[in-house]
């Protein structure tokens, strides 16, 4: 079946599904670091509206009337270098992972990227998100030091868009 990406407002009914899917992994991942279901709630409530317009971007994957995967493209924040977009917010339901949606998810947010005239993107990821920072790798991004004082995040990427 295939899936379509859209860009919703992260507190759309959508937006909500797969932000709700995503703390929920974590959660699972990261037991003694966050307890659910508080941990998901507070993650819900620190700030999803920076990835609304006019701050940034969130992209919903849907295959059929079931949310699959997201990712989102800051623009704005203090921790954001100048000129880059950051991109937050990728998750792929376990049960199509390794069917290419990351890969697609990624390049559709570089070339929102591109669009909006950014000249690179930037990431952080937890040291047992191995899936993802060899995705990162893969399609051209390379690790540098910390942008940023995110307590979760182990690795900090980056990728020249131009």
């Amino acid at each position: 079946m295939e899936i379509a990406l859209t860009a919703v407002r992260p507190d759309s009914p959508d937006g909500l599904t797969a932000l709700r899917a995503y703390a929920g992994e974590l959660a699972r991942r990261w037991p003694e670091r966050a307890p659910e279901p508080e941990w998901s709630e507070e993650f819900l409530a620190d700030d999803p509206m920076a990835l609304a317009p006019p701050s940034g971007i969130f992209v919903v994957a849907r295959q059929g009337e079931r949310v699959v995967g997201c990712a989102g493209l800051r623009f704005e924040g203090a921790d954001v270098p100048p000129g880059a977009g950051e991109v937050k917010r990728m998750w792929v339901d376990p049960a199509i992972r390794g069917q290419g949606l990351g890969r697609r998810l990624l390049a559709h947010i570089t070339d929102l990227a591109r669009e909006a005239g950014l000249r690179r993107l930037v990431l952080d990821t937890a040291e047992d998100l191995a899936e993802a920072r060899a995705l990162y790798v893969r399609e051209g991004f390379v690790e540098t030091g910390p942008y940023n004082a995110n307590p979760y995040a182990h690795h900090w990427f980056t990728r020249d868009l131009w």
